[in-house]
């Protein structure tokens, strides 16, 4: 991993860049927060350990611009403070861990692994939840939204259901048999009712998901 360390203390700091360095991560070391806000700016790294007392910019400040920008990625905080309202601090703005100075290195190794081994798992459990339909269109079939560019579309509640059946039916034709079914549940309806809630369906799409099979019914498919 590459992992960012604020730390103004000299000989800490040497010690956790070496310890971190024989456990095989690279290790971009800043003694100040000022450094530090101008390095995240344009680049990310894969881990923080920040220290809350540090010059110039302090490490609280520090964690709020990098939890705001980088969310998702572990973050704990190193410091000789140990009243609750620092410990609160760190957490109210995005750390994932606070370790209160002096600390043993291999505790300091340990919590990293975990929190980057469960960071990890995190973001293949939401991967596996999301299914790219396109490159703007991405459905979360853990909560059932539709997502344009990251925005959730707005639908009726047929509609959604519409788009639910498309969905679970990738790549297969939907006839207006199979639509009435899903849809009305069972209930009859004019094929021309099924047309008009495709029709409104697709011009809400900002791309052509849905295809008409002259004859047969509806498809939708991967773009």
């Amino acid at each position: 991993m590459k992992i960012l360390l604020l730390e103004d203390e000299y000989l800490l700091s040497l010690s956790i860049r070496k310890f971190l360095l024989s456990s095989g991560h690279l290790v971009d070391y800043y003694d100040n927060g000022k450094e530090v806000l101008d390095v995240i700016a344009d680049k990310e790294h894969d881990f923080y350990i920040l220290d809350i007392n540090t010059p110039l910019v302090g490490g609280l400040e520090c964690l709020r611009v990098i939890s705001e920008k980088y969310p998702t990625v572990p973050k704990i905080i190193i410091s000789a403070y140990n009243d609750m309202q620092h410990i609160s601090d760190a957490y109210d703005n995005g750390c994932n861990d606070y370790l209160k100075k002096p600390f043993n290195l291999k505790e300091l190794q340990i919590r990293v692994e975990y929190l980057a081994h469960k960071n990890e798992n995190s973001i293949i459990e939401v991967e596996a939840s999301l299914l790219h339909l396109s490159q703007h269109y991405v459905f979360d079939k853990e909560v059932n939204v539709l997502y344009y560019d990251g925005i959730i579309q707005a639908l009726t509640k047929r509609e959604h259901a519409l788009v639910l059946l498309f969905i679970s039916n990738l790549g297969q034709i939907m006839t207006d048999e199979s639509i009435q079914s899903c849809i009305w549940d069972g209930e009859y309806v004019e094929p021309s009712t099924i047309r008009s809630l495709v029709n409104r369906l697709r011009a809400k799409l900002k791309e052509e998901l849905i295809q008409s099979i002259r004859g047969f019914g509806y498809v939708m498919k991967k773009l």
